[in-house]
């Protein structure tokens, strides 16, 4: 591996060289999505072996097609018109395409009613690759793109907005309790000339109080994100929401538990190889960053802009609840089934068991307007299966 400065560091040193005070914050938002050469905005962008981690749709299409079976109900209680899917942050374009496929499927009726896809996406070439994928395998349909959800307009979006392992990938803030009060991390260049974090006064007056609201960092040293990132984003989404529902799959946890001593050097990680790295300034641009989400935080910002929750649900009861043990269960004949399908419905299987595929690490928050939130996927997983 070269010992050469990556393009973002390199970025990096000529803005702490002019003098700029760079928070984490800021570091991090450089090493995601500087443009060209962010983790999410460089050529050949990717995510599954090839990449460093694994999303639930390099897992298994069946995680997207089930999702389709939560949209299709969100247009049906619509009135089964005309309507539109948003992805935040769509990737290579996997989910968006299971989806279209687990429409076809499952809800034929909705897919040909879908007036227009929507992908969130700021990177050119990941832009390149969504277009590629679904064109191919979906000739005539809408599509469009938009840089953030602020580009959507207010109550524009009749349907379901969707985002998969988004919110963990906005840039946070990074917070240290010492004992003169709370403190920034920032970066600096060390004596020895390598970049360094150091201790900084607080950027935003909003940080001190977001970490008393949510009872963190309560004793010194601890440490803890907070993602005021996460809040313009949301609202946006939120705002652009006319009726339909808000979906977002994540990792993350409430904030009490947030604040509680397993976690009190905070969450954030990198990923390189599949494998957790947790010397965050190493290879910028080169390495995933990646916090977890507080869930009260986010609830508390879809209860804001007036959207009614519908709670959570760990992805594999949520998956369950939506008919994935059809995906799951076998012909009498197992010998019999082509190995293709052999192996899909192996694959599948891994979104409900503990470990990469998603199991109980990743959850599910829904939000709706306009509609009952009682959507069939934070229901009841065992519903309707036969004992």
């Amino acid at each position: 591996m070269s010992d050469a400065p990556t393009p973002v560091e390199r970025e990096v040193r000529r803005r702490l060289a002019a003098g700029a005070s760079l928070t984490f914050r800021d570091f991090m938002e450089l090493a995601l999505y500087l443009p060209g050469a962010g983790y999410y905005a460089r050529p050949g962008a990717t995510t599954g072996r090839a990449g460093d981690f694994s999303t639930s749709s390099d897992v298994s299409p069946d995680f997207g097609r089930r999702l389709a079976v939560q949209a299709a109900e969100v247009w049906e209680r619509l009135g089964g018109g005309p309507w539109q899917l948003v992805e935040l942050g769509p990737g290579r374009g996997l989910l968006a395409g299971d989806l279209l496929d687990g429409l076809a499927r499952h809800a034929p009726a909705a897919r040909a009613a879908l007036a227009e896809l929507v992908l969130v996406e700021t990177s050119d070439a990941l832009r390149a690759a969504q277009a590629e994928r679904l064109a191919a395998a979906h000739p005539g349909l809408a599509l469009r793109w938009a840089a953030s959800p602020a580009e959507l307009a207010p109550a524009s979006i009749q349907g379901v907005i969707l985002g998969n392992e988004v919110l963990d990938a906005l840039p946070t803030h990074w917070l240290t309790r010492r004992a003169v009060g709370l403190v920034e991390r920032c970066v600096t260049v060390d004596g020895a000339g390598a970049l360094a974090l150091t201790d900084g006064p607080l950027s935003d007056p909003r940080l001190a109080e977001r970490a008393a609201r949510y009872g963190l960092l309560a004793r010194d040293g601890d440490d803890a994100e907070v993602c005021l990132a996460m809040e313009d984003f949301v609202a946006a989404a939120a705002r652009a929401l006319g009726r339909g529902a808000l979906l977002f799959i994540d990792y993350g946890h409430p904030a009490a538990r947030l604040a509680d001593e397993d976690h009190a050097d905070g969450t954030l990680v990198a990923y390189y190889g599949h494998r957790v790295v947790f010397d965050l300034l190493a290879r910028p641009g080169e390495q995933d960053l990646t916090a977890h989400v507080n869930w009260d935080h986010l609830a508390d910002l879809a209860a804001a802009e007036g959207l009614v929750s519908c709670g959570r649900a760990r992805q594999e009861r949520f998956l369950l609840a939506l008919g994935l043990l059809e995906d799951l269960l076998l012909d009498p004949d197992p010998a019999a089934m082509p190995l293709a399908e052999q192996a899909r419905r192996l694959a599948a299987r891994a979104l409900i068991m503990p470990g990469a595929g998603g199991g109980a690490r990743f959850e599910v928050a829904g939000f709706v307007r306009g509609i009952a939130p009682d959507l069939r996927g934070f229901g009841d997983p065992l519903a309707g299966i036969p004992v």
